[in-house]
């Protein structure tokens, strides 16, 4: 007994139908003039297509939104199946495919399709959002410190010189004085030193 090469839909709106592969070349899509058709959302109108060659088939994309998929790789170029490879369409819809010497009586029951699906297929994985880049804080430049002051030097030479000339004259007084009461000691004062004090009546503190 021959048996036809055919696909069973293990996930999607026809859970366990099966699909002969009796043509040299089937077209599956979601528009009526397909051979195959899967209403869904996710397939395109025209999504996937698949060839005989010889007692293969050979399954490519025709340019989908979602993509095709075999075993979990998506299609960039044609691919020859090979019985049990899990076909995905986007990630709404999968189907087995079974070749010619492979007897299936009837369709797989829904338990055992969700199964094999579960063991033999992965979607595709999600593309990660793109990484949120912040703009770069701006940068302010810092004022310049203001200038340190300096106090000019000649009023510090102004000031030395009043403290210099301040302690000159008291010297000068107290040599002054000193010498006064060495000559009053001595008494070689003229008396006219002495008429203030008798005129502001301090006579009496001279002798």
């Amino acid at each position: 007994m021959t048996y036809v090469s055919r696909l069973v839909m293990t996930r999607g709106p026809q859970l366990g139908q099966t699909f002969s592969l009796d043509h040299e070349l089937h077209n599956l899509g979601r528009e009526p003039i397909n051979d195959i058709v899967i209403s869904d959302p996710q397939i395109s109108r025209q999504h996937a297509r698949i060839t005989r060659r010889g007692r293969s088939f050979v399954i490519e994309d025709m340019g989908s939104t979602n993509g095709t998929f075999v075993n979990g790789m998506r299609l960039t170029s044609p691919h020859t199946l090979a019985p049990g490879d899990i076909i995905g369409l986007g990630d709404a819809v999968t189907l087995t495919y079974y070749g010619p010497d492979i007897a299936t009586t009837e369709p797989l029951g829904p338990k055992a399709t969700v199964a094999m699906e579960q063991a033999s297929y992965e979607p595709p994985p999600p593309r990660p959002a793109p990484a949120f880049v912040p703009p770069p804080a701006p940068t302010y430049a810092s004022p310049p410190p203001p200038p340190s002051y300096t106090p000019p030097a000649k009023e510090k030479k102004g000031r030395r010189w009043i403290w210099m000339g301040c302690g000159c004259l008291v010297l000068l007084v107290i040599l002054a004085c000193g010498a006064v009461f060495a000559l009053d000691y001595f008494g070689l004062l003229p008396d006219l030193f002495y008429q203030p004090f008798f005129w502001l009546g301090l006579d009496k503190y001279l002798f």
